[in-house]
């Protein structure tokens, strides 16, 4: 079992996800921490069709998806994809590093208009920052 903490974006159209996972490189932050864009399932698919990366045929039966759409659908159904616009990381155990977290509180503290809401493990996140988390719970649910 993971602390994912999941931080999910207002805005999710493709311009936006593009300035914010470019403010995620500008904070240093690794390219697996970044927000899911609709250019990342299309990636995915290209796999798909070109046979590359592992998609069981239980989830992913090649003889019912003949299109971009039915692979969509099926990929951000899937419980471990992350929805458009949104972007997790394990804040347990050490599986995220303190200085991603970090960098990670330093942009959200910073865009907090560009986000609709933080979910998961959000508590530990933040005492891992070394923030008490109900001031910082408190900030953020203020968000609407």
């Amino acid at each position: 079992m993971g602390g994912f903490t999941k931080i999910q974006l207002r805005d999710t159209s493709e311009e936006n996800i593009k300035k914010c996972n470019q403010e995620l490189e500008d904070f240093g932050l690794r390219k697996d921490i970044r927000f899911n864009s609709e250019e990342e399932v299309k990636y995915e698919y290209d796999g798909f069709v070109n046979g590359e990366g592992i998609f069981p045929e239980d989830q992913f039966p090649r003889d019912e998806i003949r299109t971009y759409e039915d692979f969509r659908r099926r990929w951000l159904a899937h419980p471990f994809v992350r929805p458009i616009g949104a972007l997790t990381f394990d804040c347990y155990f050490g599986r995220t590093s303190k200085t991603a977290m970090h960098a990670l509180a330093r942009w959200l503290l910073l865009s907090l208009d560009e986000v609709k809401e933080v979910s998961g493990s959000y508590s530990t996140f933040v005492e891992r920052c070394g923030y008490k988390a109900k001031t910082k719970q408190k900030q953020l649910m203020t968000l609407d």
